[in-house]
């Protein structure tokens, strides 16, 4: 699989980045209650779903930078 992540994508995973996939989606979602910004939400569940649809091994190998 070749997942393409945006830079805001990127950005969202690099500040839950964690031990693993699952982690960072646990924590991603642990957030999504208190997001206001509907945007930021649907970012959220957007990722989620990139993250669910990759192997443990294609999210090992994302070579992920936060953007500034």
């Amino acid at each position: 699989m070749n997942t393409k992540f945006t830079v805001e994508e990127s950005n969202l995973i690099c500040i839950f980045a964690g031990e693993g996939k699952n982690e960072v989606i646990a924590d991603i979602e642990r957030a999504l209650p208190y997001l206001e910004d509907t945007d930021m939400a649907e970012l959220s569940h957007r990722v989620i779903g990139k993250l669910r649809d990759m192997t443990d091994t294609e999210f090992g190998e994302l070579a992920l930078v936060e953007a500034e």
